[in-house]
């Protein structure tokens, strides 16, 4: 694994662009969550996904087959200590199934980078062998600031046999760099939502 160092920034909360990004996020993560609510009203408590076969329920117990009308069989994941079932998609239950389950992924993806495309920062930095992706990651801290981690690195530029197709992350001119150290101390506050989060 290719070693790329990073970068640490804190975002004002007082920012308009601050705060037009936490509303974004909010909205994702509450998208997410109601799709989300949908697959555990299943009895399942999550969704995993199964490489060749696609995204399936997981349940921590066996279900009764008569519970979860439209899956498949069940196969339990040591790893996962869950059982895990794919949609049959030869049915219009599974068939179901599969569209929730695959509009869950969506939404929850768009959840994940939503404080970043909505701050204009998202970006990877690709490099290594095997190549190593390296991510520009965002967290809105309970006081609506929000702290940035981000590699300290740019994409190769496109040349003979490389065609770069990964944005480099781009830090606004107003973000303040702090020290490694005082991001880790910012990253153990809650996140911006949190029910036991109090303002400062």
């Amino acid at each position: 694994m290719s070693y790329v160092a990073r970068k640490y920034f804190v975002l004002p909360a007082d920012r308009e662009e601050v705060k037009r990004a936490i509303s974004m996020f909010m909205l994702a993560k509450s998208d997410a969550r109601a799709s989300y609510r949908e697959i555990e009203a299943y009895g399942a408590a999550g969704m995993y996904f199964v490489p060749g076969k696609g995204w399936g329920m997981s349940f921590k117990e066996r279900p009764k087959t008569a519970k979860v009308e439209g899956l498949g069989k069940f196969t339990f994941f040591e790893k996962e200590e869950a059982w895990v079932a794919i949609p049959d998609k030869r049915t219009a239950a599974g068939k179901k199934l599969e569209e929730l389950l695959q509009n869950t992924a969506e939404l929850q993806e768009i959840w994940q980078w939503s404080l970043e495309k909505s701050l204009g920062i998202y970006g990877v930095v690709a490099c290594g062998f095997p190549t190593t992706f390296h991510y520009c990651c965002a967290k809105p801290l309970f006081d609506g600031r929000v702290i940035v981690s981000t590699p300290d690195a740019k994409n190769r530029p496109t040349g003979s046999g490389y065609s770069r197709n990964f944005e480099d992350p781009v830090i606004p001119g107003w973000a303040v760099e702090i020290s490694a150290d005082a991001y880790e101390a910012l990253n153990a506050l809650p996140e911006f939502g949190r029910e036991n989060a109090e303002a400062a």
